[in-house]
């Protein structure tokens, strides 16, 4: 029998129009969803008991109180307690299982070559100074008689409370310089002056922005320094000393002394707040060393702590202490985009909120407190391999034993007998002098809070300084470009964050680099071009983003280490086709 074309043509059609009645192809997308609901790498929801916990945020000073959602002992949700929560707080229980996370290193390797060298030269960086584990490392050091070297303290600490009009000279106030529930609360009582080069989130925010040209930021403080001193005219220090209770933000060096003529001492600007601390520890303790005061070439081991770090030190600030023939520095990090591009061994920790640590005051901490980070999450679970522990690591070297330190430090509060501890579960505040040291301890451990709020500390007058004589900034053909940097963000971020990096560009990403239109165009830059950017230091790689909003004559740059190492405030720089 012979087949026509029509014959196949009618088969072909019949099989198709029955296999719609036939359960084939419906069972196979029925198979093919069940099979891809057990690939490898689907997420699976928890399953249990949904209850609340309750913690601190350690990712910064702030120290936020968070109320945890979890499925049996998988947090699922963070918010905020009485008062709000960052972006960064709000996503932070996605840390532990960030793929750029650091889960092994060569711990007993980095011990002994750290005990075969530590009696000579050693040295520990601390880059998040004001917690127990810093006490640990300065009996340490004076016990190895070594150097506890830490950033620049904060001086002073500032009530928003009881300021009307507030002068911010550069100073991310409304962008996580402190407190978001202090801020928050207090905003709506002063009046907020913004001044700087770009409109950040923080200028969008403030009653008034003033532009100032880029790199201008010391002559408009030099500005209201000489006004205040009957010098000069200014419409801005005319309307600060108007109300009696103004101050002034920012990093240039005449602030203080425009803060002094205002009267802010005293009244805005107090001494920072401590907890109490047990007295042995202050008799062993080492002093704290500015990193710049340490002889060049003198470092011979270097540990540091780059746990939820709270600032970043240049490397070339750092590199000229050690010594020349073969340093050795080990860091404790959670990835190895900081200080483990220099280290020779890089032992990986716990992060937040997997580690038990208390928080550093805040720099709008006017009171006394300890709060304690309390895990959400299992360590063993996100980072089988084991971690480091910083304190154990260096407290063995000196032959320190091993202690729980956070327990010393709450019985010494509670045998202060003074202050209230606050417990989010119930919204209560007890007197300490009403519980017991294990009743204190459990309410510290469940996410409590112990405050003393009447520890107020008055901070003296500063001495009058002289006025700064009037400098232009420095002028450079061959680097046209003035860096203006982010805000410093923490190192470890959620990859739901990367929403705000790449596509709504709200924040500029951590190896971005923003430029002005005309700019761009005249090094021949289009939107998310490669470059690289250079510095009288050196010079990193870099992305470019395309920004109307940066001011001709500079360049906005992110946060990352890379960027940091080469860029510090208002240097000189130019971005070029890689």
């Amino acid at each position: 029998m012979k087949n026509s074309r029509r014959d196949i043509f009618k088969f072909a059609g019949g099989a198709v129009a029955g296999a719609f009645f036939t359960p084939a192809p419906w069972r196979l997308l029925t198979d093919t969803a069940l099979w891809s609901e057990s690939w490898p790498g689907v997420p699976r929801p928890a399953r249990g008991e949904i209850r609340a916990k309750f913690t601190n945020c350690a990712l910064c000073p702030a120290g936020c109180a968070v109320r945890a959602r979890c499925v049996g002992e998988q947090p699922v949700s963070l918010a905020g307690v009485r008062g709000g929560l960052c972006p960064f707080g709000l996503a932070a229980h996605h840390l532990p299982y960030h793929p750029a996370r650091l889960k092994q290193g060569p711990i007993e390797e980095a011990t002994a070559a750290v005990r075969k060298r530590a009696p000579e030269g050693v040295a520990v960086l601390d880059l998040n100074p004001g917690r127990s584990v810093s006490w640990t490392y300065r009996r340490a050091m004076a016990s190895l008689k070594g150097l506890y070297l830490g950033p620049e303290s904060q001086p002073v600490a500032y009530d928003l409370s009881a300021a009307k009009t507030v002068l911010s000279i550069g100073a991310p106030l409304l962008d996580g310089w402190g407190t978001p529930a202090n801020v928050i609360a207090a905003r709506q009582n002063f009046r907020l002056i913004q001044a700087e080069a770009v409109e950040s989130r923080t200028a969008v925010l403030a009653d008034e922005w003033i532009p100032l040209a880029p790199g201008t930021e010391r002559a408009f403080a030099q500005e209201i320094l000489g006004a205040l001193q009957g010098e000069r005219t200014s419409a801005v220090a005319r309307e600060l000393t108007a109300d009696g209770s103004s101050f002034v933000l920012g990093d240039a060096p005449e602030i203080p002394e425009i803060n002094r003529l205002l009267g802010a001492y005293g009244k805005i600007i107090v001494a920072p707040s401590e907890a109490p601390v047990p007295e042995p520890w202050k008799k062993s303790a080492a002093a704290i060393t500015r990193l710049a005061d340490v002889p060049d070439h003198s470092i011979r081991v270097l540990l540091i702590d780059e746990s939820n770090a709270t600032s970043y030190i240049p490397w070339h600030f750092i590199e000229p202490k050690l010594t020349g023939d073969n340093p050795l520095v080990v860091t404790f990090a959670a990835t190895r985009g900081g200080y483990a591009r220099h280290a020779q061994y890089a032992l990986p920790i716990a992060v937040y909120p997997e580690l038990t640590d208390d928080i550093a005051p805040a720099v709008d901490s006017i009171h006394p407190t300890f709060r304690i980070s309390v895990p959400l999450v299992a360590p063993v679970v996100t980072a089988p391999a084991g971690l480091a522990n910083p304190a154990d690591f260096v407290g063995a070297l000196a032959g320190i034993p091993a202690s729980n330190s956070l327990r010393e430090r709450a019985d010494e509060i509670h045998q202060a007998g003074l202050g209230t501890v606050l417990t989010y579960a119930d919204a209560k505040e007890t007197p300490v002098k009403d519980l017991n040291p294990d009743a204190f301890w459990k309410a510290l451990t469940g996410g409590g809070a112990w405050t003393q709020k009447d520890a107020r500390r008055i901070l003296p007058l500063a001495a009058g300084k002289p006025a700064v004589t009037f400098s232009e900034p420095e002028s450079a053909i061959d680097l046209p470009l003035i860096a203006i940097r982010e805000p410093h963000n923490p190192g470890l971020v959620s990859p739901l964050m990367t929403k705000l990096y790449q596509e709504s560009n709200l924040r500029l990403a951590p190896n971005r680099v923003a430029l002005n239109p005309d700019e761009a165009r005249a090094a021949n830059l289009a939107n998310g071009a490669r470059a690289t950017l250079h510095t009288r230091v050196g010079w990193c790689s870099v992305v470019v983003t395309v920004d109307p909003a940066v001011p001709p004559g500079a360049v906005q740059v992110g946060s990352s280490p890379g960027i940091q190492d080469v860029c510090g405030p208002a240097s000189r720089a130019k971005v070029v086709r890689a």
